[in-house]
């Protein structure tokens, strides 16, 4: 935004918070829509990052069928969005899409070991799918894709109870238990 891009963020604030973006509110180059990726969406926009889906156990679960439709109906009206206004896009996808992996660590070629039914399942088999409809839409449609796979992080502004590997570590430590 310093260097003149103009930022659109949209969020259901189911995980997200306000107060994350409060820093940006008033800025010229920023607009913030209460909206939900679930839905179309109809506007002119240049690069598509879609990060939505809760990734933290205790949210995905929370609510699994809202979890696969974030991933998989999101992630269509998003595919919609780049093809219509012919967009680059972006989906941050996970290492959950292994599974439990039986090698570590994971090449790219690795298919996984997963759990179709499971617990994890509605986070994993949604990012599963989103990954595959983005290489369909690159194919038969010519959008420009990308595909970013995440791995365990943590940084400013997350919530400290958000229940991934990083957080409960970084709360064990502060609590002074031996996490050896």
């Amino acid at each position: 935004m310093m260097e003149g891009h103009e930022v659109i963020v949209l969020d259901n604030m189911f995980t997200g918070r306000k107060k994350n973006v409060q820093h940006w509110i008033g800025h010229p180059h920023f607009q913030m829509i209460i909206g939900d990726v679930v839905n179309p969406l109809y506007m002119e926009v240049d690069q598509i990052y879609h990060l939505a889906c809760p990734a933290s156990p205790p949210h995905y679960q929370y609510n699994p069928i809202k979890t696969i439709k974030t991933s998989t109906e999101g992630t269509l009206n998003m595919l919609g969005l780049a093809k219509r206004v012919k967009a680059r896009m972006l989906l941050t996808s996970t290492s959950e899409i292994y599974g439990d992996p039986e090698v570590h660590p994971q090449p790219e070629t690795y298919w996984g070991h997963v759990n179709a039914i499971g617990p994890r399942a509605c986070y994993d088999e949604g990012k599963r799918v989103a990954e595959t409809m983005m290489y369909a839409y690159k194919k038969q449609e010519g959008v420009d894709v990308r595909v970013a796979r995440i791995f365990n992080t943590f940084g400013p502004r997350m919530h400290p109870n958000d229940g991934r590997v990083v957080s409960n570590f970084i709360i064990l430590a502060q609590e002074g238990v031996d996490v050896r």
